[in-house]
């Protein structure tokens, strides 16, 4: 045969090969009943990467440890199938990883290493389907509480993908995780689409923590009881970038879209549109109307929106635009800070160099966002907010055409009493107290302001002005209007 007839006949034979589909139940796996198919369902993903494919857990439930996910395969979970994580920590190995971040021990051991689906430099993964994947986070097993006490850490995430590329996580249900729900830390190339997940069955079930570049989610339905998209950024020389988010509807107790609190690398050029952010269904942990002040509604979400900086990351380029936003205790939350703590659980990262370590804390930067075409109906006295650590302006923030409907109550002694400062607190809108001096939106520190057709309505008797600027400088404003207050203080004050 003649050398390009050759060619194309191994190239038809490769293609049929990576076409093949392994079946996990011709390995030995059982489904409905208590066997662990750790060993079975692993050994149809390796031999699967040998040729590529797709690795198919047909209907039924199968119980299953750790699985190690490899290149070039596709797990596919069918529909009427459940991949249902296993309920004893025996099934979940400790994995010592390449990648050394901000998340992990000196060690490169990570805080958080175990997961129901692993990999670590891999790429070319999908993991689709119409079934579900159930991380039996409702265990007792697993009921340890938040993960600030270290021993919770050693709760299995679902999907944990470490220093990975071209991954794609399309159209299943995602339930019940013991810990986060997924978590691609220092990845590139990711694709999040038609999602639906739940998760309400423990403590710290964010539903997507994504530390990646080139990353695409969308029409995805979040019911979490924590953060809804949480980008996060541990690795200083690798910053999050091109991410786009449309098109979701994100329901949470905590935040609904969270950039850090880990933001080493800082995140840019972010565009997030077309979603909806409304309450959680239930709310078995947070009750925030029973433990902070002045919250309208027995279940509410922290805040739409909180962008914040505070390990030096840099964020530059996000573009937020057709949001609709109900049920919030803060719509917007835009803060440039600088902590002077380590991440929970990692004291000894820094002890052998603390004074090394204070020197090398800085507030970063916060620059170019633009808010757009937004509606966000609040049930407290925490306004939006954007602000800065003393001595460090935020810059270039935009408003245009954004409707805050708020809660008011507020009181002539609110009105006048000045924003506490609170530089080295947990970044949370809660940070300066339940209370702001601006029913609306309070700027503090910030350089190049413009607020473009904004209408701020109120839907209770409130002393406070809509807008406060304390420390505000080249402020462009146009189109603001909106209930007076009483008292006779004017709808916007610089102070």
């Amino acid at each position: 045969m003649k050398r390009m007839q050759v060619l194309a006949w191994v190239s038809f034979l490769a293609g049929c090969l990576s076409a093949q589909t392994y079946n996990v139940d011709d390995f030995g796996a059982v489904p409905n009943v208590q066997k662990v198919n750790t060993e079975a369902i692993q050994k149809a993903i390796d031999q699967c990467a040998l040729t590529g494919g797709e690795v198919l857990i047909p209907a039924g439930n199968y119980l299953t440890g750790t699985l190690y996910l490899k290149n070039n395969i596709t797990l596919h979970i069918a529909e009427g199938a459940t991949l249902q994580g296993s309920t004893s920590f025996a099934d979940y190995p400790d994995n010592q990883v390449r990648y050394v971040n901000s998340f992990s021990y000196p060690s490169g051991k990570l805080f958080e290493n175990k997961a129901l689906l692993f990999g670590e430099g891999v790429s070319n993964i999908t993991i689709t389907g119409k079934g579900t994947i159930d991380g039996s986070g409702d265990s007792p097993t697993f009921q340890l509480g938040n993960d600030s006490s270290p021993g919770s850490r050693k709760r299995p995430s679902v999907i944990l993908l470490i220093d990975s590329k071209d991954i794609r996580v399309h159209d299943l249900t995602l339930r019940n995780s013991a810990y986060w729900m997924q978590n691609y830390l220092g990845c590139d190339g990711l694709h999040l689409k038609g999602l639906t997940i739940y998760n309400h069955s423990n403590y710290n079930q964010d539903a997507m923590d994504i530390d990646a570049c080139n990353v695409l989610v969308e029409d995805c339905v979040i019911d979490a009881d924590d953060d809804g998209v949480c980008l996060k950024s541990h690795d200083a020389n690798r910053p999050v970038e091109n991410v786009v988010v449309r098109n979701c509807l994100i329901s949470t107790n905590c935040n609904a879209v969270k950039f850090g609190t880990k933001s080493d690398g800082g995140f840019r050029n972010i565009d997030i549109s077309r979603c909806t952010i409304r309450k959680a269904s239930v709310d078995h942990i947070r009750q925030w109307q029973k433990v902070l002040s002045f919250i309208e509604l027995p279940t509410t979400v922290i805040s739409g929106f909180a962008i914040e900086s505070v390990d030096g990351g840099m964020i530059t380029d996000l573009r937020i635009s057709d949001i609709l936003m109900f049920d919030v205790q803060t719509p917007i939350f835009v803060m440039q800070g600088r902590r002077n703590v380590g991440q929970a659980g990692n004291a000894d990262f820094y002890a052998s160099d603390k004074a090394a370590f204070d020197a090398s804390l800085r507030p970063g930067k916060v620059a170019r966002i633009s808010f757009k075409n937004i509606m966000a109906k609040s049930h407290s006295k925490m306004a939006s907010s954007v602000t800065a650590y003393p001595g460090y302006y935020v810059e270039d923030i935009s408003f245009e055409n954004v409707t805050f409907d708020t809660m008011g109550n507020g009181t002539q002694e609110e009105a006048n009493t000045p924003l506490k400062e609170n530089p080295h607190a947990y970044p949370e809108n809660r940070m300066y107290g339940h209370v702001y001096p601006a029913s609306g939106l309070y700027l503090r520190r910030v350089k190049g302001v413009v607020l473009k057709e904004l209408d701020f309505y109120v839907r209770n008797t409130d002393y406070r002005p809509a807008v406060i600027l304390d420390d505000v400088h080249n402020v462009t404003m146009e189109g603001i209007k909106g209930t007076l207050p009483a008292g006779g203080k004017p709808l916007v004050e610089k102070r």
